[in-house]
């Protein structure tokens, strides 16, 4: 497995943070978006990460985690723009974990995973989290959110397209026909769409995804990019 840590991400939406690119062999199987859906599989992402799989660019993990040892304390950083925790496929690597926990302390990481949240996987996520590392489990609908939720660790889940801001769609509309759509899980969880969808607010000014607490509020991303009618598809079969 390789790694790559930007300094300074480029991206709109992330804004300018650290963000670590992990090789797609850490992707699990068991992610009905690895061949086809996500994000990452499009543009200039792509072009990088398959760098990275290819070990054309990146690093052993002790070196990916220098200038992440090195932030300030509070620094809010991002751990996998591309491929999913250190592990291959399925599996969460144990010590991989701990050293990234020990190396985040005092900071602020926002860490996803598709990972299946098996027993063993689920005991390091929750020794991890103590330590404040807190890692967002990814659901692909509102009934996996909720199940999800239901394990104690924070949730983020992928939304149809049409919970997201149309080009050019004034804020005001926008906003009037996201009510109209669902907002809340089947449990009655509430949805929060991530505001980077439809404001000029980024990762680096929001960070509320690195927030192990957030009251049972399950963190919302509309489908996007060349990929999302997929993406819609995968949501819609879990969604009745």
């Amino acid at each position: 497995m390789r790694y790559h840590t930007t300094k300074v991400s480029r991206n709109e939406k992330t804004g300018p943070m650290p963000v670590v690119t992990s090789s797609a062999d850490t992707c699990p199987d068991s992610c009905p978006l690895k061949a086809k859906g996500c994000y990452a599989l499009t543009g200039p992402l792509k072009l990088h990460w398959d760098k990275v799989t290819s070990g054309e660019r990146g690093t052993d993990l002790d070196e990916a985690l220098k200038p992440i040892r090195k932030l300030n304390r509070g620094a809010l950083w991002r751990w996998g723009q591309a491929g999913d925790l250190p592990g291959k496929g399925d599996v969460i690597d144990h010590e991989a974990m701990r050293k990234i926990a020990t190396v985040n302390r005092g900071k602020r990481a926002i860490v996803f995973t598709h990972k299946p949240p098996t027993p063993e996987n689920l005991a390091i996520l929750r020794e991890v989290s103590e330590k404040g590392l807190n890692v967002n489990l990814s659901a692909d609908n509102l009934e996996e959110a909720d199940e999800l939720a239901d394990l104690g660790l924070p949730v983020v889940t992928v939304l149809s397209s049409e919970h997201g801001r149309k080009s050019a769609e004034p804020l005001g509309p926008f906003r009037e026909r996201l009510r109209l759509l669902p907002r809340r899980t089947p449990k009655g969880r509430k949805i929060a769409v991530c505001p980077a969808i439809y404001a000029d607010i980024s990762c680096t000014e929001c960070g509320v995804c690195a927030d192990g607490d957030r009251k049972g509020v399950i963190i919302g991303f509309p489908a996007h990019g060349a990929l999302k009618r997929h993406v819609d598809n995968v949501w819609c079969s879990g969604n009745p």
